[in-house]
């Protein structure tokens, strides 16, 4: 079997989305899990959800990652505590197939790739997650979007 073709860098413009998102500290893909499923379950409980963007994301300050906000998609008028609209940005984006134990060799090559071509990383990472245990029994049928935000040129 030929060994599989690396994830494609792009460039890409994360849209604009209210998201419910609470920030807690975690260092673990387990803790990390729990915590995603308990925020986005009390989003749905008290806003509802917006279909029409990407459910389920988690944002890590690129220069404190153990600090963590969890976000659900909630609908754009929703307003209250933990509610939040995430600006439009530019980014570098990729789509990690596999484990989520796997993602920070994702992260490094965007890294990589930014350094490589002289973008300046901003913000927050985030790992968008498109399919997982809802979808799958198997880790190796994963897909995240992970992206790392740039400075505007």
């Amino acid at each position: 079997m030929p060994a599989a073709a690396p994830p494609q860098v792009r460039r890409v413009l994360l849209p604009r989305q209210t998201v419910y998102r609470r920030v807690y500290p975690a260092s673990t893909v387990a803790e990390r899990t729990a915590l995603l499923r308990a925020v986005a379950l009390e989003g749905m409980r008290l806003y509802g959800t917006d279909i029409t963007q990407r459910m389920y994301l988690v944002e890590s300050a690129i220069a404190h990652p153990q600090e963590v906000a969890f976000c659900a998609a909630v609908p754009p008028e929703s307003e209250g505590d933990h509610v939040v609209t995430l600006p439009a940005t530019p980014a570098l984006s990729l789509y990690h197939h596999g484990a989520y134990e796997d993602l920070p060799a994702a992260e490094k090559k965007l890294r990589a790739y930014a350094r490589r071509h002289g973008l300046t990383p901003t913000g927050k990472l985030r790992r968008i997650y498109l399919e997982g245990p809802p979808q799958h029994k198997d880790p190796a049928k994963f897909v995240t979007q992970v992206a790392l935000p740039l400075e505007e040129e």
